[in-house]
């Protein structure tokens, strides 16, 4: 068979489209119907041709397909590969191929294209190549996003948006709280270390001997009493000292064995026995004996002196009853009044100083502005160089009431005498001196025939952030009860629950009262401190060992309320189920139910109703103390059946008028502690005596004796003055106002004291001045008392008044008071400025000790409010006392 040559093919094709457009040119309506039929038929039969008809030796010369148009400005049909030419000469010369033409010239292009990328040419399972669908805009997605929101579509995506807003607030507000108070931890962490070791340098050396004071009184709340017992041997055995273990209630500031008295030093009387009226001074009996007799028991002692001629110094020998037998009755008792017959190695460095000085004449004034430069400084020095003598006063901070010594009494008053001392251990409760509530005592070698089932404790939470160190509670938790035995509280079991919670007005010194359970095993306070510093991230309120300067309790407010414990020996026997009472102590119940006894009811203000309202040896103290109890604007005193109360809100006024009731006499008379003070309601706002130094007025008497000299700076009416005297003491007070040095003496003859000539005495002036004056007398006192107001004017300088304030004016104060304390005397120093911070305080008065030359005096006690006076943050007043070697 003969095939047609390609070129015979095109004529052919160019020829019958030329007869077709020939016969359409002529008009003939029956082409117009036939036109598309044909074209369609000549293009199949063209392309049909030309693939069956390829040679397989020429397939990469011959087209594969060939396209018919019409040209539009000759009418005749133009043949092409694709159509690219005309469509460039349309677009004005472009070039660009039509979506739709052929992408392969000759079947070799097809070939090289399939051996190129042969899937695009891969077939269906029918066989069919796979066609392409049109060409999508957009991408496909699964769930295409809706263009239109409807308004609750709105709604809930701006709620979802501020949602997340909100928690991503949340958590920068939590961070950021998180870290701060991380920084705040770290900074009263920091701050409370520059406390301790200011107190440290103040001579404050162990903060933890800063404990309450026993409580003097006649209440239930003052007094120990057992409340319950346990057997340790089998019943019906013989009873002996260890048959039995005491659960007993335990007041405040009361020890387990004592505190350890310090043995009284003194000279031995006639008959061997030694006065222990005082720990430091010198006692003997000055009845008259005969020269020819010396006093038994004494001993050669030997003492530094200074000899002049010489300028050496020398041991001297010598024997007190030698030279107190060669006094007469007279002037034995001169000399005890200026401190007995106490010489020391120091007085001899004194007496070359006094002696090396003694050009200046002794009866210059040493304020004088003709003495200048050295020379005046040579005349102070010359002040300090005068001996002092040894103070008399009793030492009674170390020994406090003993809980053994006093269970011991009690049973041998019974007829069932027991061991005391150290045969007894503490296991479970109030086991320290601050702590109340019950304790549970056992023998001790019968510790692991107990268990303890439970204790609860109460306490207050709330110090400022300031928390005692862990280590030193641990180390106190190990010297009460570890050394004891027994087993421990399960830890996992403790819960603590808040009770009451004080804010309003305390913002920057919230507290909580607390009760805590501690479960299967021995327990103290101290784990209790430790459960809520740990649990609750604040300290106890008042707790020594936090911030021995900032003090706002007399003690830890933490108190031992219930206990439960078991014999392991009578199992048989129901465990023992006791509580401490009904009431709180008073200084806990002041938060716990500050506002029970805060109202009128049938026209009688009930007022606190727990120690102090059933002690009937203090009659006068606060009920309200402003906005620390709950009612701010508002101060409620009682002295005895009259209430003093004062609105600092209202008009001022300056006199008391009555609001309810009868008036009150002139003179009321209270008792605080068993002494009598006379008060008055209706002159200014000044009763005379300042309720909130009741706990230092107890103080001072427990530290005065017969033998103890007393001087009272800013006396007022003398209330310090009185509390010494009813203990013994010579007085001298010192005051500004004559009308208040005028009430001294009828209140010392209320309380008995009618010897008032050469014991006790009233200088009325100003007390810079007269502190000079005693000092040129050489005067010397066994306790001093600085208690000034916060400012005031000197009138005794005429037209050049000086305001003095304590702020800036302290120093001065003390370093003119410290030179008249004897050797080993105290100086006592207060301030009412509530806006001076107790560290400032007390910086202020040891640079006055050391302008004084006393640089090594030592802060022995921080004593601060009672506890009818709460605060909110620091205490107002400050009360400081120092030892003067």
């Amino acid at each position: 068979m003969t095939h047609p040559s390609p070129s015979s093919l095109q004529h052919q094709k160019r020829r019958w489209s030329n007869n077709i457009f020939g016969a359409m040119n002529t008009g003939s309506w029956a082409w117009s119907l036939l036109f598309p039929t044909i074209i369609l038929a000549v293009l199949f039969h063209s392309n049909a041709r030309c693939q069956a008809f390829v040679p397989p030796k020429t397939a990469n010369h011959i087209p594969i397909r060939t396209t018919m148009a019409l040209d539009a400005t000759t009418g005749q049909m133009r043949s092409g590969r694709g159509g690219d030419e005309r469509a460039g000469s349309r677009s004005g010369g472009s070039t660009k191929k039509r979506s739709g033409g052929s992408r392969y010239q000759t079947i070799g292009d097809l070939v090289k294209e399939i051996e190129k990328n042969p899937s695009k040419f891969v077939t269906s399972k029918e066989g069919q190549t796979r066609k392409k669908g049109p060409k999508r805009t957009r991408k496909k997605v699964e769930r295409p996003k809706q263009k239109y929101l409807y308004a609750s579509q709105r709604k809930a995506l701006e709620l979802l948006a501020k949602r997340e807003s909100d928690a991503m607030e949340v958590e920068a507000v939590i961070d950021a709280t998180a870290i701060k108070a991380q920084q705040m931890s770290v900074l009263q962490q920091e701050m409370q270390q520059r406390q301790m070791e200011l107190a440290r340098s103040l001579g404050l050396s162990n903060p933890s001997t800063q404990m309450a004071d026993a409580v003097v009184g006649d209440g239930g709340e003052e007094v120990p009493r057992i409340v319950g017992s346990i057997r340790l041997d089998e019943d019906g055995g013989t009873i002996t000292s260890n048959s039995f273990a005491y659960v007993i209630y335990k007041p405040s500031g009361w020890s387990i064995l004592g505190g350890g008295e310090r043995k009284k030093k003194g000279l031995k009387n006639d008959d061997g026995i030694v006065d222990s009226q005082s720990s430091s001074s010198v006692n003997v009996d000055i009845a008259p004996t005969n020269d020819d007799k010396k006093p038994s028991g004494s001993k050669l002692k030997r003492v530094k002196a200074y000899d002049e001629a010489t300028d050496e110094f020398t041991y001297v020998e010598y024997n007190e009853a030698d030279i107190l037998a060669v006094l007469t009755p007279e002037e034995r008792v001169e000399l005890m009044k200026e401190g007995g017959l106490n010489l020391s190695d120091d007085a001899a460095e004194v007496a070359k100083g006094s002696l090396s000085g003694a050009e200046f004449d002794a009866d210059d004034d040493p304020d004088d502005n003709a003495i200048h430069g050295s020379k005046k400084k040579k005349k102070r020095s010359m002040e300090r160089a005068v001996p002092r003598m040894k103070a008399n006063i009793l030492d009674l901070t170390a020994s406090r009431p003993s809980l053994v010594s006093w269970l011991k009494q009690l049973k041998a008053d019974e007829g069932t005498p027991i061991k005391g001392g150290k045969n007894w251990a503490a296991i479970a409760g109030a086991t320290e001196v601050d702590d109340s509530g019950l304790v549970l005592l056992c023998p001790r070698d019968r510790v692991e025939a107990l268990h303890v089932d439970r204790c609860g404790y109460v306490a207050v939470v709330g110090n400022g952030k300031k928390m005692a160190s862990r280590s030193k509670l641990i180390k106190s938790i190990k010297s009460s009860i570890g050394s004891s035995g027994g087993e421990v509280y399960d830890e996992s079991t403790a819960t603590i629950e808040v009770i009451s919670r004080l804010r309003k007005g305390r913002d920057q010194d919230p507290v909580s009262t607390v009760e805590i359970s501690l479960l299967d095993g021995s327990s103290s306070c101290s784990h209790a401190v430790l459960m809520c510093q740990d649990r609750l991230g604040e300290g106890i309120r008042g707790d020594p060992l936090a911030d021995p300067l900032d003090r706002r309790a007399a003690r830890r407010l933490v108190h031992c309320e219930s206990m439960v414990v078991s014999s392991l020996v009578n199992l048989d026997v129901e465990p023992v189920v006791v509580n401490a009472g009904p009431t709180l102590p008073d200084d806990i119940a002041i938060y716990a139910s500050r506002r029970d006894g805060a109202i009128f009811m049938k026209g009688s203000y009930l007022g606190r109703q727990s120690g102090l309202a059933q002690n009937g040896l203090t009659t006068a103290y606060r009920e309200i103390n402003g906005a620390a109890d709950g009612c701010p604007g508002w101060v409620v005193d009682r002295y005895d059946k009259w209430l003093f109360v004062q609105q600092e809100e209202g008009p001022t006024k300056n006199e008391a008028t009555p609001l309810e009731g009868q008036a009150a006499p002139e003179y009321i008379p209270v008792k605080e502690n068993g002494i009598t003070y006379l008060v008055t309601l209706g002159e200014s706002f000044s009763t005379g005596i300042f309720l909130d130094q009741r706990l230092q007025r107890a103080w001072l008497v427990q530290h005065c004796s017969e033998d103890t000299r007393v001087l009272n700076c800013f006396a007022h009416t003398g209330a310090f003055s009185i509390a010494a005297a009813t203990a013994g003491a010579s007085t001298v007070s010192l005051d500004l106002d004559k009308k208040w040095l005028d009430r001294i003496r009828p209140q010392m003859e209320a309380n008995g004291i009618f010897d008032w000539e050469g014991k006790h005495d009233c200088i009325y002036g100003d007390c810079f001045d007269w502190l000079s004056r005693l000092a040129k007398r050489n005067e010397q006192f066994d306790i001093v008392i600085l208690d000034p107001p916060s400012t005031s004017v000197n009138k005794f300088q005429g037209a050049g008044k000086k305001r003095w304030s304590v702020k800036s004016d302290m120093d001065e104060l003390v370093a003119l008071a410290a030179r008249l304390v004897k050797s080993e005397g105290l100086l006592m120093t207060t301030t009412n400025a509530a806006t001076l911070r107790p560290e400032k305080f007390a910086k202020m008065c040891k640079k006055g000790l050391m302008d004084a030359g006393i640089p090594n005096a030592k802060l022995e006690r921080i004593s601060p409010m009672p506890s009818d006076f709460p605060s909110i943050g620091c205490h107002p007043v400050t009360n400081l006392i120092w030892r003067i070697p």
